[in-house]
């Protein structure tokens, strides 16, 4: 069971393997700002666990090396299970993938649910892009490219 933390760092994937970038990135910028990184995957309620476990399994070996703990939620609705985790966790960053094809949609609307949380997003190449609250302030005195994190 997650409990409540005071601040967290979330990173939401999906069962690709891929995502293990998105694992990777969380953890630097995780250090970063000293915060705990935890690992979500929203799986749509049909697929079942057996639809992607190998996949799952490599994710949760990932995170759990990043020192993550990664938690599966089987729901249709995946930015709403998600902003709910953040809420539940006290997430103050969230690190995912870009949008792809299909187009889902997911990152628009989790930022629409929970509009003062930094996104990163990172691509294929495991570049970071960022959206940004109105007024944010980086915990850090350099933009992220600066840090290391590309």
């Amino acid at each position: 069971m997650v409990t409540k933390k005071k601040a967290a760092l979330l990173v939401c994937v999906t069962g690709q393997r891929d995502c293990d970038r998105l694992i990777r990135a969380g953890k630097r910028l995780a250090e970063e700002r000293n915060l705990p990184m935890q690992v979500l995957c929203v799986q749509p309620e049909a697929a079942g666990y057996s639809a992607c476990g190998d996949e799952l399994e490599y994710l949760y070996q990932t995170a759990r090396e990043a020192a993550a703990e990664m938690t599966v939620i089987f729901h249709d609705d995946s930015p709403l299970i998600a902003a709910g985790f953040i809420r539940q966790i006290g997430a103050v960053h969230v690190v995912t993938g870009m949008a792809g094809v299909p187009y889902t949609g997911f990152i628009e609307v989790l930022h629409s649910l929970v509009p003062r949380i930094p996104i990163s997003m990172v691509s294929k190449e495991e570049i970071v892009y960022n959206i940004y609250p109105v007024n944010y302030k980086s915990p850090t005195p350099q933009p992220l490219a600066a840090a290391g994190i590309t």
